[in-house]
């Protein structure tokens, strides 16, 4: 795996949807490519650090090493956690020269065990404006179990835990106008003399370019997960034949209702934390997770997601460090033609600072668009060796039928593909779009 994929010379295959992006893992030997630059500006989840990539491209992890695919090279020109864009310095490639589509379908999950669900649902569905999946909602009454907020296509998994896990850097969540603005009404209500009495289910937050065009929010939980809320960029239209739109933002998980029928059947989950008619939840996704990684690790992490998913994914350096730390991108969903804006994105932000144990988090994102997608994956994941089995699920994948059977599977090993040794934990659960919980149309 590690040979062929640096070398590009094909003992695995590319997802058998990979027409419609760029393929790292070619049947034959590729020329270097000349990189595309942009000056655009970013600015990161903490908002006071702008970043300026060099040299930027979808399938390029350092600036000595890129490569020459089927189509011009196109950076992704933003970080998930960015307002919006400044483009005008920006090289811009029509869309018949740009690819439309990650092979990573949707960033659908995030799982943290939580000691209890006092704070979480207060934080999660009152506070930020999630929607209480009804599949799980019976375990709020009984008080015991997995909860599930809901924001759009995606979710929050709250499973009880005897520790507190917590992501090792931040998750950005997008709200409309109205969303955004109802948000820091509620927040406002804890600040002042006149404020709500403690205890409050979220540790501090703080508003940042207050009214400005990259105003933010930054919530801290009650554990210490960083959470960063903003108005959402323009949805991606994709000038193609069928002219489609953004699809995590057509895409909604069922939510909790105050309805007599919800009532009846979940009686003080549905009245406390249930949807009036006709309202939906305020947060409208997840735009990223991002996650510290230590230094001289990003440019490795990004083609590790390129050679095992054939991912979309950039590097950028961040100036403002002061030293050479980067930033790698991995896309999901629909990428911008115009911007390279992607509809959601795993951030891995290079740090100095001390990083803590793996806690046992774990992520779940959808791959390709059908079953052989899923099948091609899960091969390169079980030629890289990192196939994993997690023995507190019932899903104990070991070999690719009993991944057809449960239609996932999971790794939690990112490697660092020149010499196989473990540069990033963390556990993924990959699923196919034909799993039963999939929230699109099923093929």
């Amino acid at each position: 795996l590690r040979q062929t994929c640096l070398t590009y010379v094909g003992a695995l295959a590319t997802l058998t949807s990979s027409s419609r992006l760029p393929s790292a893992l070619a049947f034959q030997a590729l020329a270097p490519a000349t990189t595309a630059t942009s000056t655009a500006a970013f600015i990161s989840p903490n908002n006071n650090i702008s970043i300026s990539p060099r040299h930027s491209h979808s399938h390029s992890h350092s600036q000595s090493q890129s490569h020459n695919n089927h189509r011009p090279h196109m950076a992704l020109k933003s970080l998930a956690s960015s307002g919006e864009l400044n483009t005008s310095d920006s090289e811009t490639l029509t869309s018949d020269e740009f690819e439309h589509t990650s092979t990573l379908s949707l960033l659908e999950h995030i799982n943290l065990n939580v000691p209890n669900h006092d704070y979480i649902l207060e934080f999660y569905c009152t506070i930020l404006g999630l929607g209480l999946d009804p599949r799980r909602a019976m375990n709020v009454v009984q008080g015991s179990g997995t909860v599930w907020a809901n924001c759009g296509a995606s979710q929050f998994h709250f499973p009880v835990g005897e520790e507190a896990q917590v992501i090792p850097g931040s998750i950005g969540l997008w709200y409309d106008d109205e969303g955004f603005h109802a948000l820091k009404g509620r927040l406002a209500k804890y600040d002042g003399e006149d404020s709500v009495e403690d205890p409050k289910p979220f540790a501090q937050y703080s508003v940042q370019e207050e009214n400005g065009p990259r105003e933010s929010v930054r919530i801290m939980d009650r554990y210490g997960n960083v959470i960063f809320c903003r108005r959402g960029a323009a949805p991606i239209v994709l000038d193609d034949d069928m002219g489609s739109n953004e699809w995590t933002r057509t895409v909604k998980q069922p939510f909790l209702t105050k309805q007599d029928k919800d009532v009846e059947e979940y009686s003080t989950a549905a009245l406390t934390y249930g949807m009036e008619e006709g309202q939906e939840p305020e947060c409208k996704g997840i735009s990223y997770v991002e996650f510290l990684v230590p230094k001289n690790t990003a440019a490795k992490i990004a083609e590790f997601y390129d050679c095992v998913f054939d991912a979309t994914t950039s590097v950028f350096e961040d100036p403002s460090s002061g030293t050479d730390e980067h930033v790698a991108i991995v896309a999901f969903g629909s990428i911008d033609p115009e911007t390279g804006r992607s509809s959601q994105s795993l951030l891995f932000r290079e740090s100095d600072v001390e990083l803590p144990k793996y806690d046992g988090h774990h992520i779940s994102f959808y791959v390709g668009n059908n079953n052989a997608d899923f099948e091609q994956a899960f091969k390169n994941v079980e030629e890289a060796g990192i196939l994993w089995v997690n023995e507190r699920f019932s899903d104990k994948v070991k070999n690719l039928n009993t991944a057809k059977k449960w239609k996932q599977f999971r790794f939690k090993n990112v490697l660092d593909l020149k010499t196989g040794k473990t540069i990033f934990t963390l556990e993924h659960e990959v699923r196919s779009v034909e799993h039963n919980a999939w929230p699109g149309e099923k093929s």
